[in-house]
């Protein structure tokens, strides 16, 4: 696995759009949290963070009302 989140988040986002990412890294970070695995739970939640952003961000660039 590439550990570099913005590459994993643009990978998801590819794969499954922004709302199925953000479903895939719920999963990862319960997996990571449930192994102990400190630092693949850093890696998902920087993804998180990411794809988050990129949710808000496209969220704001809605088209105004005429």
């Amino acid at each position: 696995m590439n550990d570099d989140p913005n590459q994993i988040a643009d990978s998801l986002i590819e794969d499954h759009g922004v709302d199925g990412a953000l479903v895939t890294v719920r999963r990862e970070i319960a997996a990571a949290h449930s192994k102990g695995d400190y630092y693949r739970l850093s890696v998902w939640r920087d993804v998180r963070r990411i794809l988050q952003n990129k949710q808000d961000a496209a969220g704001n660039q809605e088209t105004p009302a005429v």
